[in-house]
C-alpha cells in the first residue's frame, strides 16, 4: 500500500501510543515523586536519575525520528511489525527503570541495581533495532549506525559488570554520545530521513 499522509498518520499512531506510554511512565513517576516528596524517605542515586533522563530523551527522539518514515513509499505487515518493536522495547525498559511507589521508602540505588540486568538486556536489543530500521524498508544503513553500535556496546558492558564506577562513567558517556547525536542528526525534523532519501 502506498503511504499517503493520512495513511502514514494512521500507521504510526500505534507506535506513537506505545512510545508515549513510556514517556507517561517517566513523567508520571516524576509527578508521583514530587507529590509524595514530603512523606517519602528517598535515597537518590545520580546514575539512576541520569539514566531516567536518557531514557526520556530516547523516547522523544524515537518519536521525532518516526516522522522520517513518511518518506517511505510503501509498507507491508512485517515491516509494520518491525516498526512496532522499537517502542515496545523502550516501553519495557522504561517500566523496569521506574520503580513503583508501594510504601514510604524509595531507594533509587537499590532499584537501579535490581533492574539493571533486565534493563540493559532490553536496550542491547533496542540499539541494533535502530540500525536496521532503514534497511527493512530497502534503504542502506543510516549513517547513525555508529552511534547505535557505541550505545549497544555500552549497554552490553553495563549488563555484564556490576562495578559502580564503570556504571557512572558509561552512563555519563551515553549522555555525551546523545549530545553529539542530537547536534549532528536530530536538530532538524526528519534529519536522518533527509540524508537517506535524496
Amino acid at each position: 500500500m502506498e503511504l499517503t499522509s493520512g495513511i502514514f498518520m494512521f500507521i504510526v499512531a500505534l507506535a506513537a501510543v506505545v512510545n508515549g506510554l513510556g514517556i507517561v511512565r517517566i513523567v508520571g513517576g516524576a509527578g508521583e515523586l514530587l507529590r509524595r516528596r514530603e512523606s517519602l524517605n528517598i535515597t537518590y542515586y545520580w546514575v539512576h536519575s541520569l539514566l531516567v533522563l536518557f531514557q526520556l530523551l530516547t523516547h522523544v527522539l524515537l518519536w521525532w525520528a518516526y516522522i522520517g518514515l513518511r518518506e517511505v513509499n510503501s509498507i507491508n505487515f512485517l515491516q509494520y511489525l518491525y516498526v512496532l518493536i522499537g517502542p515496545i522495547l523502550l516501553f519495557l525498559a522504561t517500566s523496569l527503570l521506574i520503580p513503583d511507589f508501594t510504601d514510604n521508602k524509595l531507594d533509587l540505588r537499590a532499584a537501579y541495581w535490581r533492574s539493571r540486568k533486565s534493563y540493559y538486556s532490553i536496550l542491547t536489543v533496542f540499539w541494533p533495532w535502530t540500525m536496521f530500521i532503514w534497511p527493512v524498508f530497502g534503504y542502506p544503513m543510516a549513517p547513525t549506525w555508529k552511534f547505535a553500535v557505541c550505545w549497544m556496546t555500552i549497554m552490553i558492558t553495563l549488563r555484564l559488570t556490576d562495578h559502580p564506577r564503570v556504571h557512572a562513567v558509561l552512563v555519563s558517556a551515553s549522555w555525551l554520545l546523545m549530545s553529539v547525536f542530537i547536534g549532528i542528526y536530530a536538530m532538524q525534523l526528519g534529519g536522518v530521513a533527509n540524508l537517506m532519501i535524496k
